[in-house]
């Protein structure tokens, strides 16, 4: 399977292009169906620049619409209607997991 293969067509351009973005510190698996970060750091990182990202498109078409700079206006619009909906699509389709590929080990449970 592929990302082509397990997401609707826009999922999968937006998926492509954040691995094309960010593809140093994460990949997409297969089995799991998500992107994977490899560090807590870069995991949010990542979220927060899509997020805002998202937040500046959605400034800009509002501004548009109403043949102004609505600036933090539509940020604030951004976050009350669609931040939820992008967390839990983060959620859906990302995962943190400690690699040893990034250098750092996960917390493990003593024994």
């Amino acid at each position: 399977m592929s990302i082509a293969d397990d997401f609707d067509p826009a999922t999968a351009q937006s998926l492509l292009a954040e691995l094309e973005q960010f593809g140093n510190s994460c990949h997409y698996d297969e089995f799991t169906r998500k992107v994977i970060y490899h560090t807590g750091d870069d995991a949010l990182n990542a979220y927060l620049v899509i997020q805002q990202q998202e937040m500046d498109r959605h400034k800009w078409l509002e501004s548009e619409k109403a043949e102004q700079d609505l600036d933090q206006a539509a940020i604030a619009d951004w976050i009350m209607k669609h931040s939820p909906a992008f967390a839990k699509f983060w959620h859906r389709t990302h995962v943190f997991v400690p690699s040893t590929r990034s250098g750092q080990q996960g917390n493990r449970p003593q024994s």
